[in-house]
């Protein structure tokens, strides 16, 4: 009887064992997923298409993926290595059916799944990548990017002769082995490399203006300035737009754009706080440096701390109360030595830059008003002797083959004391003129006489620079008052100035235009070093002699060789910084009184007119405003008739003409119309040009808007706003050839615009000419600086989905 049960129970349990391993081999169709079974003797696929399968374990190797578009999907990771054999590492996703054999099953089963599939993708991608140089990976426009097609047909030939059907292959990712890649470089430039190496010093006049420093050195204030200008070279340092200093600096420093860079202004659009090296996504040139075994040394330059590069010295940051952070920390008690505490600055040193009494003096500082102007001079003079100090300590010491400064204080000084710089103008505070009109001058003459210390330090073989990431508006233009919670920043303009001095510079009497993208490669070029392909500048031709630049090592970004990562903290008082920044005018207080500014239209009558006449004119143009939102077009047109026959200079009743003939379908007269309130001198006309032209659009009169706005260009050629809405009106037009070029000029003019990369990305989906296929990699390359910039762009996010989908 127990031996007969036990039977029973061997039975019962032969049986469950039995059905759970049926149940395991049947698999249900899905719509979600793709599963299949490769026969582990034969290799035969069998496929779970639309009725239940049958896949025992002990025959069939199975395989469940996710289905998108009807074939299964795969990410995966592989390591290549390009023609110079630096490994590269590949993220790429793979979309696939099945063929009815596995050719190499045995293998696949031996292996693993994800080892056959990493094995055969590498092969195949290996095949077409041993003949792409490592530079040609990273670059934008690298002939790779132009290779995908192959690629993708090479991959799937490759596997079809496994028994895969690819449907889809895109490489989402690549990252090259900096070290590795770094240590060929550095190889390859000690065997190829012709270069002279020199050393250099670049001196910051932050906000300095040709017209303003003509002035200073005509009146004898600036002596060596004139002199370095006299015996070496002069220009105009051409700038892009917004002026904001730290998106300057760091694409002079890095002869990047600023999409790619990523500082875009004064606070780090992740953590909000001040923005430092972190901030910075792509190497500086003392990055550059010392990953080439040349000595850097940066002072009070944006960007540069925490330090990142272990080969250099770099003491203080912009913007900031005077520091004390300097890297190496060894370095600490010469720094203690040499700093100048604002303590220390009483009215005997003060009173050389202001007309202050001295009763004045104690009044402000007893006061401590952080917004005092004589409060923040002090601290501005205690930091700025400070730095130069340090700077020419440290300098002795090292004697760095690249060394960077920035007197910062300039540009603080334009803002706050600007206004009172004679000659006194209708508007400005008398008061404030006793007390401040020698500030500019004196400043900036001792700003020179620190240029000249250094002239007597820096070694025979050094090639000077001064210049200004921007320049300031002056004469007339410059505001009446200081800066009190608004934006300063309009008071910036194109271009700032550039003086090259020293050895190998061509002595010249010519204003040589420089591009702000020059300064970085015509630095690595002095250091020896390629200009890599990323960079949009050049070394400026005819303006330095024996430069021999580097050829035959090729870099396509310095990005993919330096990584970037801090040696030390930062230490920046985030609310000291933005008071500083407040002061000047570099970011706006909403809780501050606003002083408003008046348009032209707001100012006095004009003295040939009586006031009968304009009080007739004023009357006629307001009323017939009044008229027109009553919907009486035609008595509001002859109103403004009757105001441009009694003032015909003013541009306002033209204006308003033009928008109501518009109105009524009577374009061609309310171009003319508009025409003439610009010849008359229209306020901001560059907007109406594109409020104009949109009135058009919004009427599907696209080609009408077009030749607005290319008046418009002609007008205004440095306009941003008419360059991308014309880009934008041609695209609209399927006029991508002309489309292209007037949006990679806005690009160029506003680099950080989402619009213009936006709307670039778009068209490069479409066709351009009959004939021509989309250049989807470059839509995707347009769309991901667009995000670089702002992720939160959720139509722009779903946009490079879909387009990743199609590569």
């Amino acid at each position: 009887m127990p031996r007969r049960r036990r039977l029973q129970f061997l039975l019962i349990l032969a049986g469950l064992i039995a059905s759970m391993y049926v149940m395991i081999s049947l698999y249900l169709p899905s719509s979600r997923n793709l599963v299949f079974g490769v026969n582990r003797s034969s290799g035969k696929v069998r496929v779970v298409k639309q009725s239940i399968s049958f896949l025992p374990p002990h025959e069939f190797y199975r395989l469940r993926f996710e289905k998108r578009q009807g074939s299964a999907q795969r990410d995966g990771v592989i390591v290549i290595s390009s023609k110079d054999q630096v490994p590269v590492k590949m993220t790429y996703r793979i979309r696939f059916g099945v063929e009815p054999q596995i050719r190499d099953s045995r293998r696949l089963v031996r292996e693993g799944w994800s080892a056959w599939l990493s094995a055969r993708v590498t092969e195949a991608v290996q095949f077409v990548t041993q003949e792409v140089p490592i530079e040609d990976f990273a670059s934008p426009q690298s002939q790779f990017s132009a290779q995908r097609g192959r690629l993708r047909a090479t991959v799937a030939k490759h596997l079809a002769d496994s028994g895969l059907a690819v449907t889809g292959f895109e490489i989402s990712k690549m990252e090259i082995d900096r070290n590795a890649l770094l240590a060929y470089k550095r190889n390859e430039l000690r065997r190829k490399a012709r270069g002279n190496l020199n050393r250099v010093a670049i001196f910051g006049i932050e906000g300095a203006d040709w017209e303003l420093l003509s002035e200073l050195m005509t009146d004898g204030r600036m002596p060596n300035l004139k002199n370095m200008m006299q015996n070496g070279a002069a220009g105009t340092l051409q700038t892009i737009q917004p002026t904001i200093a730290p998106l300057l600096w760091s694409t002079l420093e890095t002869g990047v754009s600023p999409d790619r860079h990523g500082v875009i202004d004064f606070s780090d659009q992740t953590t909000k706080g001040p923005v430092d090296s972190r901030s910075r996504q792509t190497p500086a040139v003392w990055d550059i440096a010392s990953a080439f075994g040349r000595t850097a040394g940066m002072v009070n330059c944006w960007t540069a701390w925490p330090p990142t590069a272990e080969n250099t010295f770099v003491f203080d940051t912009p913007a900031a109360a005077a520091s004390n952070d300097v890297y190496p920390k060894e370095l600490a008690p010469r720094v203690s030595a040499a700093s100048v505490a604002v303590g220390t600055i009483g009215y005997q040193q003060i009173s050389r830059f202001l007309n202050i009494t001295p009763a004045e003096f104690e009044s402000s500082i007893t006061a401590s008003n952080a917004a005092d102007p004589v409060v923040v001079f002090r601290s501005l003079l205690a930091k700025t002797w400070t730095d130069h100090r340090v700077a020419l300590d440290l300098y002795r010491q090292k004697t760095p083959l690249l060394f960077m400064m920035d007197y910062d204080g300039t540009d603080t000084v334009n803002h706050l004391f600007g206004p009172f710089h004679p000659p006194m103008r209708d508007g400005v505070s008398s008061e404030g003129y006793r007390r401040y009109w020698p500030a500019v001058a004196n400043y900036y003459s001792e700003v020179d006489r620190l240029l000249g210390e250094w002239l007597t330090v820096l070694p025979a073989d050094t090639t000077v620079f001064v210049l200004s990431a921007h320049g300031m508006r002056w004469g007339k233009e410059r505001p009446t008052v200081p800066p009190n919670g608004n934006s300063a920043l309009t008071t910036h303009r194109n271009p700032g100035i550039f003086i090259a001095f020293g050895n190998n510079v061509v002595r010249s009497t010519a204003r040589h235009p420089i591009s702000i993208y020059d300064i970085a490669p015509t630095v690595v070029t002095m250091l020896g070093l390629p200009v890599s392909s990323d960079m949009l500048g050049k070394l400026v031709p005819g303006l330095f002699k024996s430069m021999i630049p580097v050829e035959g090592v090729q870099i396509a970004s310095y990005s993919d060789l330096i990584p970037e990562k801090a040696l030390a903290s930062s230490d920046v008082d985030a609310n000291a910084y933005r008071a500083r920044l407040l002061q000047i005018g570099h970011l706006v207080d909403p809780s501050r009184a606003s002083i408003p500014m008046l348009a032209e239209d707001e100012t006095e009558r004009p003295a040939v007119i009586p006031p009968d006449r304009w009080g007739l004119y004023a009357y006629d143009n307001n009323q017939a405003i009044v008229l027109k939102q009553q919907g009486r077009i035609k008595e509001s047109v002859e109103l403004l008739h009757q105001a441009i026959e009694l003032n015909p200079t003013r541009p306002v009743p033209y204006l308003n003409l033009a928008m109501f003939l518009a109105d009524k379908g009577q374009y061609t007269g309310a171009e003319e119309a508009f025409n003439a309130s610009v010849v008359r001198g229209l306020p901001s006309s560059e907007k109406y040009f594109v409020d104009f032209a949109a009135m058009y659009r919004q009427k599907n009169l696209t080609t009408r808007a077009i030749v607005v706005l290319m008046k418009g260009r002609s007008i205004f050629p440095q306009s941003f706003l008419i360059a991308q809405n014309l880009g934008s009106a041609l695209a609209a037009m399927e006029r991508y050839t002309e489309a292209v070029p007037e949006l990679e000029r806005a690009l160029s003019l506003q680099p950080t615009s989402v619009s213009a990369l936006n709307a670039l990305g778009l068209v490069y989906t479409k066709k351009h000419d009959p004939g021509q296929n989309p250049d989807l990699s470059r839509a995707l390359d347009f769309w991901n600086r667009s995000l670089s910039i702002n992720p939160h762009q959720p139509p722009i996010q779903q946009a490079v989905a879909s387009l990743r989908s199609r590569l």
